[in-house]
């Protein structure tokens, strides 16, 4: 029997988009009702949509052409719906955050209008020529885009990748997206990399399932070793006394062994006194001291410059006192120092 390899990638891609398109309904029905897995399951099928492209060109070269539009259209919607997933994840908030469906809908209504208008059958040149070459340049902006944001938020690591799986799982696309965009700019081989690649990729993403199953099925690791309050009460006023009188918070590179070695208890300890009894992390807890800080700051100093306050506050750059601010503030570090001039004259 003579092994025919375009039968290989065509079972490989096809078990790819089988899983693909598993994980898509997965995260849309199953995961949460919470918009960051809708618009993972969103982005899992227009890659699943990729999939089966390259699975037609394998088997039935002739009919890549039927499938060709609804491909191009995936890349075309994959830039915005990626960067408004990656924005969603990381909850990152700016002066020009835009709600993501000013970012989705436009581009959803172009897609619709111009694949009716000018479908790939009947204007096959206006496609490969004009309209692919706009769909290459919004899907490197928005993947421009997304590096610019994750950015400062990746560098500073004000984020705990051992427990925010979203995270994580955003970091995976980032990377799979750069990977595929990649592959279909500079490779004559691009179907045969996006079926490696989509193959691979949801692997990732079936150990997070049955890594979720397992937990599941698995009682609470310390349901029944929670710290006592009267153990628990002690601890959390040392730690008071620790950031309202030390001022430890200020400190820029404090750390949450840093903070447990002070408090003479472990780090798996402390961890827990503040999840258990507080109901926040360390990056949290830690936030919210140095953003009222800065209140006070951007209250009683109008002269001093917002840089100024962030270091002050123990931020090393602006980037990470803002959007630490616009989470625990709901405003911008300006706006809110506007408001509370505004209050001043007013009185």
């Amino acid at each position: 029997m003579v092994f025919d390899s375009a039968y290989f990638w065509f079972v490989l891609s096809i078990v790819g988009a089988i899983n693909t398109l598993f994980l898509s309904l997965y995260f849309f029905t199953f995961r949460g009702a919470n918009l960051v897995n809708k618009l993972l399951a969103a982005f899992l099928f227009l890659t699943f949509i990729r999939i089966c492209k390259s699975s037609s060109f394998f088997l039935y070269p002739e009919w890549t052409k039927t499938y060709l539009q609804l491909a191009l259209t995936a890349n075309f919607l994959s830039g915005p719906l990626h960067y408004s997933y990656i924005k969603q994840s990381f909850k990152i908030k700016t002066a020009k955050n835009i709600n993501w469906k000013a970012h989705l809908l436009p581009p959803i209504g172009l897609a619709v209008i111009v694949g009716v208008t000018w479908p790939y059958t009947s204007f096959p040149a206006l496609w490969n020529i004009h309209i692919s070459t706009v769909i290459v340049y919004s899907w490197f902006a928005y993947l421009l885009a997304s590096l610019i944001s994750v950015y400062p938020v990746l560098i500073n690591k004000s984020f705990d990748l051992s427990k925010d799986q979203n995270v994580l799982n955003a970091i995976i696309v980032l990377c799979t997206s750069i990977a595929l965009f990649l592959a279909y700019i500079f490779t004559s081989y691009a179907s045969y990399l996006i079926v490696v690649l989509c193959f691979i990729a949801p692997i990732y993403f079936n150990i997070i399932i049955i890594q979720s199953i397992l937990k599941n099925k698995k009682p609470e690791k310390y349901a029944s070793k929670k710290i006592s309050q009267v153990t628990a009460t002690p601890i959390l006023t040392k730690l008071d006394k620790l950031m309202i009188e030390d001022e430890l918070f200020k400190c820029p590179n404090l750390s949450l062994s840093l903070v447990a070695e002070k408090l003479n208890v472990s780090v798996p300890q402390l961890s827990q006194i503040l999840n258990d009894n507080l109901g926040i992390s360390f990056t949290s807890y830690i936030n919210h001291h140095r953003v009222e800080l800065a209140k006070t700051l951007l209250h009683e100093n109008k002269k001093m410059s917002l840089k100024q306050v962030s270091e002050l506050c123990g931020y090393n750059n602006q980037s990470t006192f803002y959007i630490a601010f616009k989470k625990f503030a709901d405003t911008t570090p300006a706006k809110y120092r506007k408001s509370k001039q505004q209050e001043t004259a007013k009185e």
